[in-house]
């Protein structure tokens, strides 16, 4: 989907990642492949990862294999998160390091893609 190429952060890796969840989650949604993803990013900002929407991101030990997988682009996005709003993002649900990374870089990603493809 050419859409999905469209973020800030497709020279990053771990964007493959991204884009293969997105594709897969978004099947559960009725209408054209535009209208689904526009469903699953409105989701998405309802109720986080935290919501345990995303499959891949529920368990901590997936979150960690994942973390692990893709660490020098996931803290690279969240340091130029950090950087662009001036202060540390803090992990307010004191989820471990590599779950709150994978959540914040995932939505984030989400969120860029939403912003540039429906605002």
């Amino acid at each position: 989907m050419q859409a999905l190429s469209k973020s800030n952060y497709s020279e990053y890796r771990v964007a493959d990642a991204f884009n293969e969840i997105i594709l897969k989650s978004i099947t559960s949604y009725n209408g054209k492949k535009r209208e689904q993803l526009k469903s699953f990013f409105l989701d998405l900002q309802q109720g986080g990862c935290v919501s345990g929407m995303i499959s891949e991101f529920i368990y901590h030990a997936d979150c960690k294999e994942f973390y692990i997988k893709h660490i020098d682009d996931l803290e690279n996005i969240r340091t130029q998160l950090e950087e662009a709003i001036g202060e540390a993002i803090e992990n307010r649900l004191q989820a471990p390091h590599y779950t709150f990374v994978c959540w914040l870089c995932f939505e984030e990603y989400c969120y860029d893609l939403y912003s540039r493809l429906f605002e």
